[in-house]
């Protein structure tokens, strides 16, 4: 099951806001901040990819069961 639109456009959104949080941030603020926000920023990144990673299984295993049936 892939990641709604709705899902997926929140996510920009937030990897957005935190964009300009490190933006922000890398100017003042104390070092573990800077990491934290970073942090943040990678992994609602990656989610995506993730998903993706997940259908490419998901397919494979489809692909196994109905090879096995037919």
């Amino acid at each position: 099951m892939s990641l709604s639109t709705q899902v997926k456009e929140s996510i920009e959104n937030a990897a957005n806001c935190m964009r300009d949080a490190l933006a922000f941030a890398a100017r003042t603020e104390h070092p573990v901040t800077i990491t934290t926000i970073s942090d943040i920023l990678c992994r609602l990144e990656s989610l995506e990819q993730v998903d993706d990673l997940m259908q490419q299984f998901a397919k494979r295993d489809d692909e196994k069961t109905n090879h096995h049936r037919g």
